[in-house]
């Protein structure tokens, strides 16, 4: 008779929330078994006037979403789901896309040694495959941001390759690093390396260099694609807006600001 696999142990936020209390981002982290979406917890966080910084950090979502209306995977236990709630300015909400996935960068890096790179806009990869996935939602009242929250997915310990489910190229830090990474450790980078670039954007040219040379889609011949929209080109480069600049078979350049992206051969 085989041995039960033994469950992995929680994710445990206290001495995270401690770690970061004068942080900016952190120093309130709320932690919950099974949500929807933390970016609905968030949501309604933010509705209460929770404080700038609060993380929702659940070990499993019912209907976790990705871009593009996506359902986001969650494995108990294994990996990190969670969102953080900020009240940015208009200017700053714009740079958010691009600071988000640097700061996973970073902390990717430094926890694991690993070196991963980015798929335009903000889907982190490691070795051509996806490993994180970044949902940033904005709420508005006229021209004023009332919230903006990050939804932060990692597939941390479970290696999706064996899902059947997961239907596009995955992995983890745990498959390709080839031992477990430490969760708490992991969670802890990503929220300092956060508050350091969200506090310090008079630092946003080093930033949106990192991210833009972290960018393996430029330089390569892409489709992409939003509803019914089609575009093709070589993907040339991105303004310092994180939009995408594609150049067409005509010779014209457009500058997109959203989309799927489908490498071509």
């Amino acid at each position: 008779m085989s041995a039960r696999r033994k469950t992995p142990p929680a994710l445990k936020v206290e001495a995270i929330a401690a770690s970061l209390h004068s942080s900016a981002i952190g120093h309130r982290i709320l932690y919950l078994p099974v949500v929807t979406s933390t970016m609905d917890i968030a949501r309604q966080e933010a509705e209460r006037g929770a404080p700038e910084g609060t993380v929702v950090v659940a070990e499993e979502q019912t209907a976790g979403r990705a871009r593009f209306g996506r359902q986001w995977l969650s494995t108990p236990n294994q990996n990190l789901a969670f969102s953080v709630l900020l009240y940015p300015s208009r200017r700053t909400s714009t740079r958010l896309s691009t600071v988000t996935p640097v700061a996973v960068l970073r902390a990717i890096t430094k926890v694991t040694g690993l070196s991963a790179t980015l798929k335009w806009p903000n889907d982190v990869r490691l070795g051509e495959k996806k490993v994180c996935g970044i949902l940033i939602e904005a709420a508005f009242q006229d021209s004023q941001v009332r919230h903006a929250i990050l939804g932060i997915g990692i597939n941390v310990n479970f290696n999706p390759a064996e899902d059947p489910q997961a239907g596009f190229a995955a992995t983890s830090l745990a498959a390709e690093l080839g031992k477990p990474v430490s969760r708490e450790e992991l969670l802890q980078a990503i929220l300092t390396e956060l508050g350091l670039a969200y506090t310090h954007l008079r630092e946003w040219d080093r930033v949106w260099d990192e991210w833009r040379s972290s960018l393996e889609t430029l330089g390569r011949q892409v489709q992409v694609r939003w509803g019914e929209h089609l575009e093709e080109g070589v993907a040339e480069d991105v303004d310092s807006e994180g939009n995408l600049l594609l150049r067409r078979a005509d010779g014209t350049l457009v500058a997109l600001a959203a989309g799927e992206v489908t490498f071509q051969l």
